[in-house]
This record gives C-alpha cells, sequence and structure tokens, in this order.
C-alpha cells in the first residue's frame, strides 16, 4: 500500500519571505524542503555565458548541469553557489531563463519528481498554479513592495540602496507577473496570507495551523 504524501506549496512575489517560512515550516513538520527558485538560480549560473537565443544549446547545457537542493543551501555539479545565486544579476537573470519553455519544462519535471517520493514543502512562483497543482495545502504568501523591499534590503546586509533594492524588485515583479508561460498568479484555491503586520513566527503557526485542519478534512 502506497504511503500517504502531503504537499504544502507556497507561491509568492520576491521579498515575501517564502523561502525562510518554508524552510522553517518544513523544519518544524519534518518535511523536505525544496527551493524551485532556487533551481532557477542555479541553472542561471549555468546559463550566464550561454546565448539564449540558442535553445539547442540551452538545452545541452541543462542536461550537462546537476543543481542540488540540500535545505537552504543551493549546489552546481556538487559546488555551493548560494551566496551567488542571491545576487541581484542572478536573480533577473533566473526570472529571465524562466520565460524560456524549454527551461520550465526542465525543472517543473525535476521538482515534481522530487515532491512526489516524500512528505514536503515547496515554495516559488508556480508551484501551486503549476507544479503541485494537487497540494495538500496552497499559500499565497504576499506583502506589500516597501515592506518585501525592505526585507530584501536587510537580507542583503544594506550593500546597495535601498531605493534600488526596490526598483530590482518592482522589475521582477513585471517580469515574473507578464511572463508568457506560467506567471505568477495566486491560485483560485490558495489561501492569501499577507505578512505586513505579523511577525515571522506567526506565518509559520498559521501555515502550520491551516495545514493541520486541511489534513483534519481529508482524512
Amino acid at each position: 500500500m502506497n504511503k500517504k504524501v502531503y504537499q504544502i506549496a507556497i507561491d509568492g512575489p520576491g521579498g515575501s519571505g517564502k523561502s525562510s517560512v518554508a524552510t522553517t515550516v518544513a523544519n518544524k513538520l519534518n518535511f523536505l524542503f525544496i527551493n524551485t527558485g532556487g533551481m532557477y538560480r542555479c541553472f542561471a549560473i549555468a546559463l550566464k555565458n550561454i546565448d539564449l537565443s540558442n535553445i539547442d544549446l540551452i538545452v545541452e547545457t541543462l542536461n550537462k548541469n546537476i543543481v542540488t537542493l540540500k535545505e537552504d543551501k543551493l549546489f552546481l555539479n556538487n559546488i555551493d553557489v548560494t551566496n551567488e545565486c542571491y545576487t541581484p544579476g542572478i536573480a533577473m537573470l533566473a526570472s529571465k531563463i524562466g520565460t524560456i519553455k524549454k527551461v520550465r519544462k526542465h525543472c517543473v519535471k525535476s521538482q515534481q519528481q522530487i515532491a512526489s517520493g516524500e512528505n514536503c514543502v515547496m515554495e516559488g512562483r508556480d508551484t501551486t498554479t503549476v507544479v503541485l497543482p494537487n497540494a495538500t495545502l496552497k499559500i499565497y504568501l504576499t506583502a506589500s513592495l516597501q515592506e518585501r523591499a525592505k526585507r530584501r534590503w536587510l537580507q542583503n546586509n544594506m550593500k546597495d540602496s535601498f531605493e534600488n533594492v526596490m526598483e530590482d524588485l518592482k522589475k521582477r515583479d513585471n517580469q515574473d507577473m507578464n511572463r508568457k508561460v506560467d506567471p505568477l498568479r495566486r491560485a483560485d484555491d490558495a489561501i492569501e496570507l499577507n505578512t505586513d503586520h505579523l511577525s515571522f513566527n506567526q506565518v509559520v503557526t498559521k501555515i502550520i495551523e491551516l495545514f493541520n485542519n486541511k489534513v483534519k478534512e481529508i482524512e
């Protein structure tokens, strides 16, 4: 008899706290954490010197590079590239390659394979709509642009100006929400959770509470 696999899918715009919240929820539930955005960021590093108009070369590059997601660490061919993945340039490139159909198909297939075998918390920008449309619980995590920019600015140790960070996020939002392939949007059955006036722990507690309630409904 196949064991029941539970999936929590969390979508939302950049800076909404998806990765840190999803990691903590996964740890508290003893679930696997899957960072889908991290996968795109890793492949962005692999593709940064590739002609993005050459689809055959893109596919070849995707197939010969191995991305490994270990908790909050990101590895490309067994090399820890976590810090590089979160630089503004790679973040924007990750969003750009995310508009390429072959790249999305490759990543979605990998993400679905990872999530099919064990209980997991997956976060991204099309997790609730495309990757895990039948997830046990779907959350759309969001916050105001001002609040998201503040968090990202602090996360990056205020290396860039707050105004530049906010402008980058605004561009990223526009790119993610208006791409032709699997744009960022709230799934009809996802629960929207605005975190502007919630502490980190309150957000984590709320998601676990929603998950436990959902499990009781279906069992």
